[in-house]
Order: structure tokens, then sequence, then C-alpha cells
């Protein structure tokens, strides 16, 4: 019985959330609505991020890239990876924003071994004209849930075993669905008020020093066990199915 981790991107792994931020500055902050929209549960990921792209118009390619490239990630969050590979447990990136800017983040950090599934951003050319508009595409979208646009659960249980002990480590809103799911979860910002509100058990932490910190002394004491909730919700999930 072993490890499996699934990690969140924006404002996780990165120090800000990278999609609204991207959105935010393209758009001269005409974006920040939907988002208000979706948080109050006014409107879907999807018809969320359909509105960010509306809203930023026609866009710079190198616009977008001065903007990610801006971005920082936990300075930490290699050693993590480095951790986890010394010890073989299995890293997955499960993200409701955008390969476009993930992957170049990635690579910016020699970090492109890191396996990661998101949506997609297309730069549709304007005729003539040099500049894009963006169009969001969702491969993973689920078909009765319009919570994400990346259906986190869903992948969490496809690329989980039976046996496998699940660690997710979130921070936000499309981190609460994944997190009831998972043996232990790590949590910051507003993940943490969902887990209190939700009795979901789960370690607080800071950076990715601290998540290292406490798996090391789980790894070491084997004290590794299933939490019960978290593994009936799969099941259900699976006869579901």
């Amino acid at each position: 019985m072993g490890l499996k981790i699934y990690i969140d991107f924006d404002g996780t792994i990165t120090l800000k959330d990278v999609s609204d931020y991207l959105f935010s500055q393209l758009s001269g902050r005409r974006s920040e609505v939907f988002v208000k929209e979706y948080l109050a549960g006014k409107i879907g990921a999807r018809e969320c991020f359909l509105g960010e792209c509306q809203a930023s118009g026609a866009v710079q390619i190198e616009s977008v890239e001065k903007i990610v490239d801006r971005q920082e990630i936990d300075p930490t969050f290699k050693d993590f990876v480095e951790f986890c590979e010394s010890h073989g447990i299995p890293v997955y990136v499960l993200s409701d924003g955008f390969e476009y800017y993930i992957r170049r983040i990635l690579e910016r950090h020699g970090l492109t071994r890191v396996k990661f599934i998101s949506n997609q951003l297309v730069f549709q050319p304007v005729d003539g004209t040099g500049v894009f508009t963006l169009l969001p595409v969702f491969p993973y979208k689920d078909s009765e849930c319009d919570c994400c646009a990346n259906c986190k659960r869903n992948h969490l249980l496809t690329l989980s075993s039976e046996n496998d002990i699940i660690v997710y480590v979130g921070d936000g809103y499309s981190d609460r669905c994944p997190s009831r799911y998972a043996d232990i979860v790590f949590a910051k910002g507003n993940l943490i008020r969902y887990c209190r509100e939700g009795s979901i058990s789960f370690f607080e932490y800071r950076t990715f020093e601290d998540v290292i910190e406490r798996l090391e002394k789980i790894v070491t004491q084997k004290r590794i066990r299933k939490r019960w909730q978290a593994e009936l919700r799969r099941r259900e999930a699976f006869l579901q199915g």
C-alpha cells in the first residue's frame, strides 16, 4: 500500500492564481466579474472561462508571454518533486487552469518531467492583424457537473488503484471536490475553511517544505492508512460509474 499524490497548480504550485491574473491583466480587469459570479455559484467554470476569454478581446502573444513569465512558483516545490522521486511516490498535477501557461512555467523551472492534466487554451488568429483571440477548450469536462471545467475527481479516481493511499494538495475552489475523495489532505487558503466546515481532516501548510516534513514522518513511521469517508466515497463513485 503506497502513496499517490495529486496537486493543484494555480495558487498551490504558483504563488498567484495564474489564470485569474492573466485574464485580469489582458482584459483591464473586466474579466473579474466572471470570477466573482463563479465563486458565488452563479455560473459554472466553463462559462466563467468563456467570459474571461471574451473580456480579454484580441491579444498579442508577446503580451501573454510576458505576463506568464513573471509568475513565480513556491521555491520549495522542486525539493518536493525530488523528495517524491527519491521515495518512488507518483505525482500528478490536476489543474482547472490551462496547459499553455502550466507547461511554460514548468519548463522555465526545469520541471518538464512533472505530469499534469488541464484545460487547453487555443490562440485563434484574427486575419491579417497579427493578434489573437483566446478560446478555452475543455477535453476533461464532466457531463453532469460544471463545478470545474477539468474534473479533478474523475482523474483522481481513474489514475488511482484500490490499494493507493491518495494524497491531495490544494488551496481553493476547484480543490473542494477532490479533497472529499482523498485520504490525506494538505490545505491552505480557502480550502482550509471548506475542510473545516465539511469535517474533512487535513494538514495545514504554507509551502511544500511543510508538506515534505509531514510526508517524511508518514513514510518513515509507516503511519499510512485510508480515511474511511474518502474510501466510501470512492467506492460509491465507482458503483455509480
